[in-house]
């Protein structure tokens, strides 16, 4: 496969677990008594998906 095409998937393939992770995150806790619980679940959302593209972008510089 091209570099390119793989940094494409890759891209999309990460935005559709972050979508995936938002909204399993407000799923389970839009009705938790603690409102902040929802918050932190859409911050480690948001640090699961940093790590993953950095992840991605350093698997990437290999690939010839």
């Amino acid at each position: 496969m091209d570099k390119k095409t793989l940094e494409i998937l890759s891209s999309t393939g990460s935005v559709i677990v972050l979508i995936a992770l938002v909204i399993i995150s407000h799923s389970i806790y839009s009705s938790h008594p603690n409102p902040l619980m929802e918050n932190y679940a859409f911050i480690a959302s948001l640090v699961i998906f940093i790590l993953l593209i950095s992840g991605i972008g350093i698997k990437l510089m290999d690939v010839k």
